[in-house]
């Protein structure tokens, strides 16, 4: 090959990286491309899904489980996500600028989020772990790209470590679950009480035991993700992390009980055997949102958390 051709094959291939980086910058509007040097790009640019909640239509909020150290300030602590809308475009995200009224500031360590049936809002909790001081509940409402905190409580009961939460409904009334990760352990509480919004306030909680199916041992989280459907259906999923941010990861995604009324009306969690809706090797799997339409039913989307590999979200097939 003599030097004319060698350069003109330089050239083509500058201009096709050229087009494709115009390609991947207007495709993703939302989306903060970061560029390195020599023209690398970071190939995932979804932050962690610590929790999902769905609004509407294609539209979901994520929350992010950055922490209060000083260098983590600015990172982003509740998104939009939007499923993609057309071949060419992806799933797009938008870091929503969130205040935090309260003396303790921003969040730290957000790991659930839930909707709030109805349409009344959005439930937000801080994880409560080991070594974090901060352990609150957020109570906050959606409207016009803004996300507004209209309340905060501190968690009524001594917590370590809660990365799920959901709010489900008994008749009228609004219902609180959560549940411990309780890394390692053979089995957590799925624990539930009423919610009041005005003011925001837990009644006394009930408790169940749930105990891991799969993943199991050491590394194994039994609930890390929470979801009621309109119907009171529980989905659950349980995850295996050995620590290392690398990986290797591993979820199961279930459904595990229903939240209805025992004889006196009052709210109860009834298990069953668990109904293994999908494995997902190689991933994290800490939210969970379940999308209802009058045009695709039910829906069942997770969220992950991976790590030094970012996060992403999926919709689970045969999940109605």
């Amino acid at each position: 090959m003599n030097v004319y051709t060698t350069r003109m094959w330089e050239r083509i291939f500058s201009w096709v990286a050229l087009v494709l980086l115009a390609s991947i910058l207007t495709g993703c509007a939302m989306i903060p491309v970061h560029s390195h040097h020599l023209g690398v790009t970071q190939a995932s640019v979804l932050p962690d899904l610590s929790g999902l909640a769905w609004i509407e239509d294609d539209l979901f909020i994520g929350v992010h489980d950055a922490k209060s150290s000083a260098k983590k300030l600015t990172w982003p602590r509740v998104s939009l996500l939007r499923l993609p809308q057309s071949e060419l475009e992806g799933v797009t995200w938008q870091s929503l600028d969130v205040q935090f009224p309260g003396p303790g500031g921003p969040s730290s360590d957000l790991e659930s989020a839930s909707p709030i049936p109805g349409g009344k809002g959005f439930l937000f909790a801080e994880s409560g772990q080991e070594g974090e001081s901060d352990q609150r509940i957020f109570f906050a409402v959606y409207g016009d790209n803004t996300l507004t905190i209209e309340a905060e409580v501190a968690w009524p009961v001594p917590i370590e470590n809660v990365e799920a939460i959901e709010v489900g409904q008994v008749g009228a009334q609004l219902v609180f679950l959560y549940a411990e990760r309780a890394d390692g352990q053979p089995s957590t509480q799925l624990r539930w009480a009423t919610l009041s919004l005005d003011p925001l306030a837990l009644g006394e909680f009930s408790e169940v035991t749930y105990v891991g199916v799969d993943p199991v041992g050491p590394g194994a989280r039994p609930i890390v993700a929470l979801a009621v459907d309109s119907d009171g259906l529980i989905y659950s999923a349980s995850a295996y992390d050995e620590g290392n941010d690398d990986g290797p990861f591993r979820s199961v995604v279930w459904r595990i009980g229903q939240l209805n009324a025992d004889e006196a009306g009052n709210p109860q969690v009834e298990l069953g055997e668990g109904e293994r809706l999908a494995t997902l090797d190689g991933l994290k799997v800490e939210s969970i949102a379940v999308r209802e339409s009058a045009d695709d039913g039910k829906q069942v989307y997770v969220g992950t958390d991976d790590e030094h590999y970012g996060g992403i979200i999926r919709l689970l097939p045969g999940t109605p």
